[in-house]
């Protein structure tokens, strides 16, 4: 009897209604693909950028939240033990670099956004390069353009990442 117990609570633990749904890999991001996908669009990623600056302007990082890479998509690229916990120093890390950049940034009250420039430097990142277990495009060194009066005026953005055809920020500064 115990053991009829113990297999029907095994099978009702296992069965697809029981477990929790895991991200759906996008096709854009498939370890076994033959050559990278397109890049994504820079035009994709105008209306993120301004949801960063607006952050940066207000000091407030919670704007800015849905512009830096989704956690469960991360644990699903890094090959690591615990991708969470790193996850968590770059996530508390984009949150001091707002702070800081709204600290240093001078004029901020009268700043106006203009647009994000991706650069052509990164490029297609494959599985096993920068322990990832999952390709996706990285955008390093791009810049936040925006005006304050008629000076125009940039701050770097240090790395954005893809996903599922998307640009996320994963490095606003340097990260050691």
């Amino acid at each position: 009897m115990r053991l009829h117990l113990l297999l029907a609570l095994l099978c009702a633990l296992t069965s697809p209604s029981a477990r929790a749904e895991e991200p759906t890999i996008p096709a854009s991001q498939r370890a076994d693909l033959a050559q990278a996908p397109a890049r994504p669009s820079e035009a994709s990623v105008q209306a993120d950028a301004k949801l960063l600056f607006d952050a940066i302007v207000h000091d407030d990082p919670a704007r800015a939240a849905s512009v830096f890479f989704p956690r469960d998509a991360f644990v699903l690229v890094k090959a690591m033990q615990k991708p969470e916990r790193y996850y968590d120093k770059l996530r508390a890390r984009f949150d001091q670099d707002i702070h800081a950049l709204h600290r240093d940034t001078k004029d901020l009250d009268a700043a106006e956004f203009e647009r994000l420039e991706l650069t052509q430097r990164g490029g297609w990142v494959r599985p096993g390069d920068e322990g990832n277990r999952l390709p996706y495009w990285a955008a390093r060194h791009a810049w936040l353009h925006y005006r304050v009066g008629s000076a125009r005026r940039k701050l770097e953005v240090r790395v954005l990442i893809t996903w599922a055809d998307r640009w996320y920020v994963i490095h606003l500064s340097e990260f050691h």
